[in-house]
């Protein structure tokens, strides 16, 4: 809002919806501990460092705000939203 940026607010969760939240975050979390060898993880590295964004997918705003000042931005809509 200090920089004039509009988070919209979060949506309601329903019971079925959190149900389907928890089951996903339990597959989720059994997926994430896939064990994988040295040579997987090192050709995700490889595969990951060449990716690039396109530019134009970057809104004007992002050039002007530094990285600390978006995490405070975000932070304090969060805690604004617990409140």
């Amino acid at each position: 809002q200090m920089l004039r940026l509009h988070l919209p607010d979060p949506p309601a969760d329903s019971e079925e919806e959190e149900a389907a939240a928890e089951e996903n975050a339990a597959a989720q979390s059994s997926r994430s501990s896939i064990p994988m060898d040295a040579e997987h993880v090192e050709l995700v590295k490889r595969t990951m460092a060449s990716v690039k964004l396109p530019t134009l997918g970057i809104p004007a705003w992002a050039s002007q705000i530094s990285e600390d000042q978006w995490k405070d931005v975000v932070q304090r809509t969060l805690q604004a939203r617990q409140s």
